[in-house]
């Protein structure tokens, strides 16, 4: 079982958290970019995703107050999810951390696959 990070040791547990997850901040990212967002919609939407493993990263995403989950009382019931305050702080900073991945892809690969000959 993995140890838990110690939060009064490190105020950035929580967003260590979140990047240890694999799938965590892409799926607030796809909210983000098409909000609201009904489960079926990111389902599809994301690549290799299970669906046990989007409703866990959806828990954690709520459960941090990083998205907003509505429930609707319609037949059968209907849930979306948009990004709350919280996420939309922290989005400007995930997106940059995106973007020095997109640049710098080329480099990381060379060197991974140098060191994994």
């Amino acid at each position: 079982m993995a140890k838990k990070l110690d939060y009064d040791y490190c105020k950035a547990a929580p967003m260590l958290e979140w990047f240890g997850n694999k799938w965590a901040l892409a799926v607030l990212v796809r909210i983000s970019e098409s909000e609201p967002a009904r489960f079926s919609e990111l389902y599809r939407s994301i690549p290799s995703v299970s669906e046990k493993v989007l409703s866990q990263a959806l828990s954690l995403l709520v459960a941090d107050g990083l998205i907003e989950r509505r429930l609707y009382a319609d037949v059968p019931p209907r849930v979306e999810y948009s990004v709350a305050c919280l996420g939309r702080e922290l989005l400007p900073h995930v997106k940059a951390l995106m973007e020095w991945g997109r640049d710098n892809f080329d480099r990381i690969m060379d060197i991974r696959n140098k060191h994994t000959r």
